[in-house]
Formats: C-alpha cells, sequence, structure tokens
C-alpha cells in the first residue's frame, strides 16, 4: 500500500475571524466613515450648475383666438451635473408652449423642452416650468388717430390745429383690449424752437399684441400766430465762388427789388434790410458766356419765412481776365 500524504484541513475559526472585526471596532468604523466622505467630498467637487436663458416659442395658437397679456418671454434652464460629463451636455436649449386646444380665457400652460435630446437622463429645471396666458376672440375696430406732441414752440405760439392724415385706423386684437381703445395715438412729436406751420410723418403708437392697418400718417401742425409781412427793397446781392480767372460783366451790379418776409409780428419790428444776405453762387461756372436763370440764394433771419423775391434769378455774363498788365509789369522786374 503507497503511502499518502496525510493532508490537514483547519476548519474555519469564527471566533478568531470575528475577533479580528471587532478589535478596534471605532477606530475601523471611524476609517471607513472617513474614506465614505472623502470620496463623496471628491465627487460633489467635480458638480457644477449652468444657468441658461432661452426665449419661449408661442406654438399652436387656435384660430380665431390671441393672446390678450404680456407673456413672459424668457425662461431659466438649470443645468447641474460633473464636470467629467461635461461632452455630453448641449450648448443651448429651447423652450416652447403648445396651445393646441387652448380655450378663451386665462391658464397655466407647462413650458416644453424642444429637440430630440433626451433629458429624462439630465438633472434640469425649468424656472418658470408654467406661465400665465389670456387667450380672447379676434375683434376689430375703426378708431381715430391723435397726434401726440411735446415741447413748447418757439415764441410762445400756441397750437391752432392738427391735422392728421389718415385720420382713422382699423385695429384688430383680443377682443377685451380692443374695447378699452377708442383712439390711437402717433409717437410724441417736438415742437421745441418751431415757429412756423410744421409738417411730421410720424409712426403710430400701438400697444402691445394690437395690429393696425396703418404704420405711418402725415401730421401738420398749425400754430395760432399773429403773423404780418414786411417788404424791403433794392438789396444788393454778392457773388460768391467766381473763379480767379474770370470777370463778370456788370454795370449796375445786381439788385434784387423786393423782399417780403412774414413772421410774428413782435420780431418783425427788429429786422433791417442788412439782415437779409443774398448771393450769387458761381462755383458750376466754368467758361466765358452767358450764363442764365442763376438763382439767387437767400439767407434770413431765424424765425422768418420768405414769401417772394423778386427776381429770384439774373442772367450772369462771364469774361477772362486781362492778364496783359500784369505780364507787362513782370517783364519789366525782370529787367
Amino acid at each position: 500500500m503507497s503511502n499518502k500524504k496525510k493532508l490537514t484541513i483547519k476548519k474555519f475559526n469564527y471566533k478568531k475571524a470575528l475577533n479580528y472585526i471587532t478589535n478596534r471596532f471605532w477606530v475601523k468604523l471611524l476609517c471607513l466613515a472617513m474614506s465614505f466622505l472623502l470620496f463623496l467630498f471628491v465627487r460633489y467637487q467635480k458638480e457644477y450648475a449652468k444657468d441658461y436663458v432661452t426665449k419661449i416659442e408661442i406654438r399652436n395658437i387656435p384660430s380665431r383666438l390671441l393672446i390678450a397679456n404680456n407673456v413672459q418671454e424668457n425662461v431659466t434652464i438649470t443645468l447641474k451635473g460633473f464636470k467629467d460629463n461635461v461632452y455630453e451636455l448641449p450648448t443651448e436649449f429651447s423652450t416652447y408652449i403648445d396651445l393646441t386646444n387652448a380655450s378663451i380665457g386665462s391658464n397655466m400652460y407647462e413650458v416644453y423642452l424642444a429637440g430630440d435630446i433626451d433629458y429624462t437622463k439630465m438633472n434640469i429645471t425649468v424656472n418658470p416650468n408654467k406661465i400665465p396666458i389670456v387667450l380672447d376672440e379676434l375683434a376689430y375696430k375703426t378708431v381715430p388717430i391723435e397726434a401726440s406732441t411735446i415741447g413748447v414752440a418757439s415764441l410762445g405760439l400756441s397750437v391752432d390745429d392738427i391735422i392728421v392724415n389718415p385720420s382713422n385706423t382699423i385695429i384688430s386684437g383680443p377682443k377685451t383690449l380692443i374695447s378699452a381703445i377708442d383712439e390711437i395715438k402717433t409717437y410724441n412729436i417736438d415742437l421745441t424752437d418751431k415757429y412756423l406751420d410744421y409738417s411730421a410723418i410720424s409712426r403710430i403708437n400701438l400697444p402691445k399684441n394690437i395690429k393696425s392697418d396703418v404704420s405711418r400718417v402725415n401730421v401738420s401742425i398749425i400754430f395760432n400766430k399773429n403773423v404780418e409781412r414786411v417788404e424791403f427793397n433794392d438789396i444788393v446781392v454778392s457773388l460768391d465762388n467766381l473763379d480767379s480767372r474770370f470777370n463778370v460783366n456788370s454795370d449796375e451790379g445786381f439788385i434784387v427789388k423786393r423782399v417780403v418776409l412774414e413772421a410774428n409780428k413782435s420780431l418783425l419790428t427788429n429786422i433791417s434790410a442788412n439782415d437779409i444776405l443774398l448771393s450769387l453762387d458761381l462755383k458750376d461756372v466754368t467758361n466765358i458766356g452767358v450764363h442764365s436763370n442763376i438763382s439767387v440764394e437767400a439767407n434770413i433771419p431765424m424765425h422768418t419765412k420768405l414769401v417772394q423775391i423778386e427776381p429770384s434769378y439774373f442772367d450772369v455774363e462771364i469774361s477772362a481776365k486781362d492778364n496783359s498788365n500784369i505780364v507787362n509789369n513782370n517783364k519789366q522786374v525782370n529787367q
């Protein structure tokens, strides 16, 4: 019979193992707890939160219904996650409110995230996540257009009449808003330093959620003013910007026989003929000969209106300068 080695199998000593675990138990438990806390600290040091501000899109507004309130335009989306997952995060978000099957009245509507991204795997909060929207029937109404003015006209003039063309507009919008509107005003027209009848094109100032078939109007403002006219006679006309190569052939010069100005009566008493500057601009004259119908340019006092100027243009005869005397004088000097 062959010899076989005797294998001795030691029985598992539970008592010894238990003693190993329980020996200095609280120290070991404390170390384990500190290790776990250290893990959490390191892990959540990598956690971050990012805010996205995005505009809300309103979808599927039922026909014949309109939004009657000022709806909040933007929401804030807060995204929380870990920095090691940043490559998976979107760079922006899109949001919308779906008004399919919405009804007249005020209701809270949920803000949804748009796109093909699976948002269930992300820690996302939308603030606010519901938006109040008031829906109302579409209505039409014809209302007058009124001009809105600011500032005070020069010389203390008061406004005698304001003419707006067109004077009416058809507005459309939510029924509750339309019923409360009796007129539409223009944007402010500044009358500061105005002293003569004044015309302007102005946009109309529409309330939010209201539309109009007119966007701009012509506004004519007529002042209530004490206006008089005064006449000045025989005013000399100066010649400006004549080329140095030319002369103007005129024995009597150029005289405007009659200038009529219009202004407030209180101003006319301080105006004289010396305050009126008349001229012919000859910058476009490039050759000799007769140049017809050159208009008289008038520089008149502020707060006045030019009513009439007679004559209002002149024919100007241009000749070349005689440079023979200059040439002879230069020869004598050189000799």
